[in-house]
């Protein structure tokens, strides 16, 4: 049974652009559109100039360890739907919507942020800010984008990775 991971259609309250979109979708559909996975029926349910214009989310960053070389990921984002007894929309208060078939996860990279947001994968330190910036375009962000998306540090996680080609061995 696929492990369910949702993702953020809008940047966080405490990121300085709050509210606007983040287009992971789009990002996560071209990924795998690269990698001959999105279903016809999908095809038409995204921003195009977003998919087009946009990054390439190839990864995503969780915290803690429950992920394996192996598993499945069943891809999801929150509805916008009101939640009748809250009045509030989005997520955890609505239906989440799959936004692509349940995906082989490739590999798993462990991830470390400390509090003066050094970044180590694998326990090695990402010395230069080309290293930081493709790890934030794999990512589907911007580097500044990526650096203020982690507001509570220090942080441990891990990739989580469903793309072939990501190599972090620096």
């Amino acid at each position: 049974m696929a492990k369910v991971i949702t993702f953020s259609r809008v940047f966080p309250a405490y990121h300085p652009k709050a509210g606007q979109p983040t287009n992971f979708v789009e990002a996560i559909y071209k990924s795998l559109y690269l990698m001959k996975v999105i279903p016809k029926e999908l095809e038409e349910s995204y921003n195009h100039e977003a998919f087009i214009n946009g990054f390439t989310k190839h990864h995503t960053i969780r915290s803690g360890n429950r992920f394996k070389k192996g598993d499945f990921f069943s891809p999801r984002v929150w509805g916008t739907d009101v939640n009748p007894k809250s009045g509030k929309i989005g997520a955890y208060h609505s239906k989440q919507i799959i936004i692509a078939p349940d995906t082989e996860i490739l590999q798993t990279i462990d991830l470390e942020i400390d509090k003066e947001q050094a970044i180590f994968i694998n326990g090695k330190l990402l010395e230069h800010a080309r290293q930081i910036e493709k790890l934030a375009n794999n990512d589907g962000l911007r580097f500044d984008d990526f650096y203020n998306w982690f507001n509570d540090l220090p942080f441990k996680g891990q990739i989580i990775c469903w793309n072939p080609n990501i190599n972090y061995n620096y």
